[in-house]
Protein backbone atom coordinates (compact mmCIF):
# COMPACT_ATOMS: atom_id res chain seq x y z
CA UNK A 1 0.00 0.00 0.00
CA UNK A 2 1.63 3.26 -0.86
CA UNK A 3 1.79 5.55 1.62
CA UNK A 4 0.08 9.36 0.91
CA UNK A 5 1.57 12.41 0.12
CA UNK A 6 1.64 14.94 2.74
CA UNK A 7 1.25 18.53 1.22
CA UNK A 8 2.64 21.56 2.85
CA UNK A 9 -0.74 23.95 4.63
CA UNK A 10 2.02 26.14 6.36
CA UNK A 11 5.78 27.30 7.22
CA UNK A 12 6.77 27.05 10.18
CA UNK A 13 10.41 29.17 10.09
CA UNK A 14 10.77 30.88 6.66
CA UNK A 15 14.17 32.48 7.81
CA UNK A 16 16.74 30.94 10.19
CA UNK A 17 16.31 32.88 14.32
CA UNK A 18 13.75 34.34 15.12
CA UNK A 19 14.65 38.31 14.54
CA UNK A 20 13.23 39.52 11.60
CA UNK A 21 14.41 43.22 11.08
CA UNK A 22 16.75 45.10 12.60
CA UNK A 23 17.48 49.19 12.20
CA UNK A 24 20.11 50.55 11.05
CA UNK A 25 22.39 51.95 14.18
CA UNK A 26 20.10 49.46 16.90
CA UNK A 27 21.98 46.36 16.68
CA UNK A 28 23.72 46.82 20.16
CA UNK A 29 21.73 45.04 22.56
CA UNK A 30 21.97 48.13 25.00
CA UNK A 31 19.91 50.43 22.04
CA UNK A 32 17.08 47.10 21.63
CA UNK A 33 16.02 47.64 25.01
CA UNK A 34 14.63 51.04 24.17
CA UNK A 35 13.90 49.92 20.73
CA UNK A 36 10.26 49.81 19.02
CA UNK A 37 9.83 46.19 18.23
CA UNK A 38 6.93 44.30 16.98
CA UNK A 39 5.94 40.09 16.14
CA UNK A 40 4.53 38.78 13.19
CA UNK A 41 3.13 35.39 12.46
CA UNK A 42 4.43 34.02 9.75
CA UNK A 43 2.34 31.15 8.85
CA UNK A 44 -0.78 33.36 8.99
CA UNK A 45 0.99 35.42 6.29
CA UNK A 46 1.89 32.42 4.33
CA UNK A 47 -1.96 31.20 4.44
CA UNK A 48 -3.47 34.47 4.11
CA UNK A 49 -2.00 36.26 1.41
CA UNK A 50 -3.36 36.08 -2.43
CA UNK A 51 -0.41 34.75 -3.81
CA UNK A 52 0.57 32.30 -0.50
CA UNK A 53 -3.15 30.81 -1.18
CA UNK A 54 -2.86 31.15 -5.12
CA UNK A 55 0.44 28.98 -4.73
CA UNK A 56 -0.87 26.57 -2.18
CA UNK A 57 -3.47 25.46 -4.16
CA UNK A 58 -1.52 25.27 -7.52
CA UNK A 59 0.86 22.55 -5.36
CA UNK A 60 -2.07 20.52 -4.29
CA UNK A 61 -3.35 20.38 -7.78
CA UNK A 62 -0.52 19.26 -9.06
CA UNK A 63 0.00 15.94 -6.47
CA UNK A 64 -3.62 15.15 -7.52
CA UNK A 65 -3.22 15.31 -10.67
CA UNK A 66 0.16 13.20 -10.54
CA UNK A 67 -1.56 10.90 -8.07
CA UNK A 68 -4.19 9.76 -10.77
CA UNK A 69 -1.95 7.52 -12.55
CA UNK A 70 0.11 6.35 -9.62
CA UNK A 71 -3.09 5.02 -8.23
CA UNK A 72 -4.51 3.70 -11.49
CA UNK A 73 -1.09 1.17 -11.44
CA UNK A 74 -0.95 0.76 -7.35
CA UNK A 75 -4.66 -0.81 -8.25
CA UNK A 76 -3.58 -2.86 -10.76
CA UNK A 77 -0.38 -4.05 -8.54
CA UNK A 78 -3.21 -5.00 -5.70
CA UNK A 79 -5.50 -7.03 -8.65
CA UNK A 80 -2.72 -8.63 -9.87
CA UNK A 81 -1.43 -9.77 -6.12
CA UNK A 82 -5.14 -10.85 -5.62
CA UNK A 83 -5.14 -12.90 -8.27
CA UNK A 84 -2.38 -14.98 -7.26
CA UNK A 85 -2.95 -15.40 -4.09
CA UNK A 86 -6.18 -17.13 -5.34
CA UNK A 87 -5.04 -19.19 -7.61
CA UNK A 88 -1.59 -20.09 -6.47
CA UNK A 89 -2.41 -23.56 -5.44
CA UNK A 90 -3.36 -24.12 -9.20
CA UNK A 91 -0.37 -22.82 -10.66
CA UNK A 92 1.82 -24.86 -11.88
CA UNK A 93 5.64 -24.09 -10.70
CA UNK A 94 7.02 -22.02 -14.04
CA UNK A 95 3.61 -19.66 -14.06
CA UNK A 96 3.68 -19.20 -10.28
CA UNK A 97 7.25 -17.95 -10.41
CA UNK A 98 6.23 -15.66 -13.04
CA UNK A 99 3.31 -14.04 -11.61
CA UNK A 100 5.52 -13.60 -8.74
CA UNK A 101 8.15 -11.85 -11.12
CA UNK A 102 5.63 -9.67 -12.72
CA UNK A 103 4.68 -8.74 -8.97
CA UNK A 104 7.86 -7.71 -8.37
CA UNK A 105 8.71 -5.64 -10.86
CA UNK A 106 5.60 -3.53 -10.49
CA UNK A 107 6.24 -3.27 -7.03
CA UNK A 108 9.68 -2.12 -7.76
CA UNK A 109 8.06 0.42 -11.04
CA UNK A 110 5.78 1.78 -8.45
CA UNK A 111 8.20 2.69 -5.75
CA UNK A 112 10.22 3.94 -8.46
CA UNK A 113 7.23 6.37 -9.50
CA UNK A 114 6.15 7.28 -6.26
CA UNK A 115 10.03 8.03 -5.49
CA UNK A 116 9.85 10.76 -8.71
CA UNK A 117 7.02 12.13 -7.73
CA UNK A 118 7.72 13.21 -4.02
CA UNK A 119 11.07 14.65 -5.79
CA UNK A 120 9.39 16.64 -7.96
CA UNK A 121 6.50 17.69 -5.32
CA UNK A 122 9.54 18.26 -3.05
CA UNK A 123 11.05 20.74 -5.35
CA UNK A 124 8.06 22.72 -6.37
CA UNK A 125 7.44 23.36 -2.52
CA UNK A 126 11.09 24.40 -1.47
CA UNK A 127 10.81 27.00 -4.66
CA UNK A 128 7.89 28.44 -3.69
CA UNK A 129 8.52 28.88 0.37
CA UNK A 130 11.87 30.44 -0.76
CA UNK A 131 10.47 32.62 -2.63
CA UNK A 132 7.60 33.48 -0.40
CA UNK A 133 9.97 33.84 2.18
CA UNK A 134 12.45 36.06 -0.10
CA UNK A 135 9.11 38.37 -0.43
CA UNK A 136 7.30 38.03 2.75
CA UNK A 137 10.83 38.99 4.91
CA UNK A 138 11.60 42.11 2.32
CA UNK A 139 7.91 43.03 3.24
CA UNK A 140 8.85 42.84 6.97
CA UNK A 141 11.91 44.80 6.58
CA UNK A 142 10.02 47.73 4.34
CA UNK A 143 7.56 47.92 7.26
CA UNK A 144 9.90 47.66 9.89
CA UNK A 145 12.44 50.38 8.49
CA UNK A 146 9.71 53.13 7.19
CA UNK A 147 7.90 52.79 10.55
CA UNK A 148 11.21 53.03 13.36
CA UNK A 149 11.26 49.86 14.79
CA UNK A 150 14.50 48.27 16.24
CA UNK A 151 13.27 45.03 15.88
CA UNK A 152 10.49 42.53 14.45
CA UNK A 153 10.10 39.29 16.11
CA UNK A 154 8.53 36.08 14.90
CA UNK A 155 5.96 35.08 16.62
CA UNK A 156 6.17 31.45 18.84
CA UNK A 157 3.97 29.07 20.86
CA UNK A 158 6.24 29.17 23.38
CA UNK A 159 5.74 33.28 24.40
CA UNK A 160 4.07 33.25 27.61
CA UNK A 161 2.19 36.24 26.33
CA UNK A 162 1.88 38.81 23.60
CA UNK A 163 0.30 42.18 23.94
CA UNK A 164 -2.32 42.23 20.67
CA UNK A 165 -0.76 45.77 19.78
CA UNK A 166 2.70 44.59 18.86
CA UNK A 167 1.11 41.91 16.52
CA UNK A 168 1.67 43.38 13.17
CA UNK A 169 0.97 40.22 11.08
CA UNK A 170 -2.33 41.84 9.57
CA UNK A 171 -0.72 44.51 8.48
CA UNK A 172 1.83 42.75 6.76
CA UNK A 173 -0.63 40.81 4.98
CA UNK A 174 -2.36 44.41 3.67
CA UNK A 175 0.75 45.29 2.64
CA UNK A 176 2.40 42.30 1.05
CA UNK A 177 -1.23 42.01 -1.05
CA UNK A 178 -0.44 45.41 -1.98
CA UNK A 179 2.85 44.75 -3.42
CA UNK A 180 2.24 41.24 -5.01
CA UNK A 181 -1.19 41.37 -6.46
CA UNK A 182 -2.40 38.24 -7.91
CA UNK A 183 -4.47 38.49 -10.79
CA UNK A 184 -8.21 37.49 -10.51
CA UNK A 185 -7.94 36.75 -6.80
CA UNK A 186 -11.12 38.76 -6.35
CA UNK A 187 -9.70 41.19 -4.14
CA UNK A 188 -7.14 40.82 -0.70
CA UNK A 189 -6.48 37.85 0.70
CA UNK A 190 -9.24 37.24 3.77
CA UNK A 191 -7.24 38.79 6.65
CA UNK A 192 -7.06 38.32 10.63
CA UNK A 193 -8.80 41.37 12.00
CA UNK A 194 -7.04 44.53 12.14
CA UNK A 195 -4.66 45.19 14.83
CA UNK A 196 -3.21 49.23 16.12
CA UNK A 197 0.10 49.67 15.53
CA UNK A 198 2.50 49.30 18.68
CA UNK A 199 3.43 53.16 19.98
CA UNK A 200 7.13 54.37 19.47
Amino acid sequence: MMKPFAVITAVLMLVPGSLYAVQAGQGAAGNLVDAKIAFVNTTVVLQSVAEGKTGLAEIEQYVASQRRPLDEKNSELETLKSQYSSQARMLNPDTAAEMQQTIAEKERQLRRLQEDLELSVNSRQDQFLVDMSDKIQGVITEFAEQNGYGAVFMESPQLPFLDSTLDITATIIRLYDEKYPVAGAGGTAEQPPAQTPPSP
